[in-house]
């Protein structure tokens, strides 16, 4: 009883954290582009509307027309990427960012890394999570399936049918070990992707509930 206690409230403050990473990181964003505009902005949108710098009323108004006027630019800039000239133009900048020494390495590699683990709209491109024998034999791994079939080369070499499979490492999943692996050796899980995920970032430590034998 005290386990599955125990294994909630982790379930919950992993949840929690991947909740509040978005929100704590555009909060920090909105939070630097409104102090640098009003380093920049604050004194001419006073002189404009002739506005005294000593009087807390008029700073205040002045720096809810910066913020607003922040949020509505922020919003124009989502819109506009959104649309098919915008995004060829953004994709024109990044094709001159990643020719940049250095910088444009490690953009690329960090893109190339969050693209193999997630799709397009933000889901696992995982077919699904297994059990393979790693980093011996009697010792039990969980991996994710990225390609089920196979064919050609990889299969020849083999000399039968094999699995290409991501084995990450724990608590970091972005790392870890491409395998190719027999398909007699691969072990195929019923639980979702989502469900191995969690008991890889936590170690082994968590166990999610729709996972568990009844009576434990």
């Amino acid at each position: 009883m005290n386990r599955t206690v125990w294994n909630r409230i982790v379930i919950s403050f992993l949840d929690g954290i991947v909740t509040l990473i978005p929100i704590v990181i555009t909060v920090a964003i909105v939070k630097f582009v409104v102090l640098k505009v009003n380093s920049i902005v604050l004194s001419p949108l006073l002189k404009l509307f002739s506005w005294r710098r000593d009087n807390i009323e008029h700073i205040f108004m002045a720096k809810t027309i910066i913020l607003v006027g922040v949020i509505i630019a922020i919003i124009l800039i989502g819109w506009a990427a959104r649309q098919i000239v915008v995004r060829r133009i953004f994709a024109w900048w990044e094709q001159l960012f990643l020719r940049v020494p250095g910088i444009g390495w490690v953009y690329k590699t960090v893109k190339e890394v969050s693209n193999a683990l997630f799709g397009g709209q933000g889901k696992y491109i995982f077919k699904s999570a297994v059990l393979i024998e790693f980093p011996r034999k009697g010792l039990y791994s969980i991996a994710f399936v990225t390609d089920e079939n196979p064919v050609g080369e990889l299969c020849e070499a083999v000399g039968e049918k094999v699995v290409s499979v991501f084995m990450p490492t724990a608590p970091n999943p972005t790392t870890g070990f491409t395998l190719i692996l027999p398909r007699g050796e691969v072990k195929f899980l019923k639980m979702s992707v989502e469900d191995a995920m969690k008991i890889v970032i936590s170690g082994g430590a968590v166990t999610p509930a729709a996972l568990k034998v009844s009576g434990e």
